[in-house]
């Protein structure tokens, strides 16, 4: 599934994302938790979608902050399932406290990378120190 996340242009933070891309009917219906024929009848109905190239059948898209607002506003969606808002405000949730993670992931990535990068300098140091007393030993042999 591609999500492709867009930076908001009024965000001060770069790592702060407003909304996401779907791409296709089946993450847009994934999106709103419905069947891809439901989200093509609601297109008819004004659901928020673009087509990059205008033809009937061509690719679409929608901002996911565009179908929050369709919904939130009483798009015709809303009567027909009632369930959708309460799903859309799980989603938004379950999508902040992904984000939380992600970045405590990353975190714990950077610590461990550091870990390695430490121990790797311990082993180069005792594999030195064990080749100068290798080195120290032959010569006391040949000595």
């Amino acid at each position: 599934m591609f999500l492709a996340l867009y930076r908001s242009g009024d965000n001060l933070s770069k790592e702060r994302y407003s909304g996401m891309i779907l791409s296709g009917w089946k993450e847009i219906a994934g999106y709103l938790h419905c069947g891809v024929r439901t989200v093509q009848r609601w297109e008819e109905r004004g659901l928020p979608v673009h087509r990059p190239v205008p033809y009937k059948r061509s690719h679409v898209i929608a901002h996911s902050e565009e179908l929050d607002r369709w919904i939130r506003s009483g798009g015709s969606a809303v009567s027909e399932y009632p369930k959708l808002t309460a799903s859309l405000t799980t989603a938004q949730k379950l999508y902040c406290e992904n984000r939380a993670r992600v970045a405590e992931l990353h975190e714990r990535v950077l610590r461990l990378s550091e870990e390695v990068a430490e121990l790797k300098a311990r082993r180069n140091r005792s594999c030195a120190v064990a080749n100068i007393t290798a080195h120290a030993e032959i010569e006391e042999l040949a000595g």
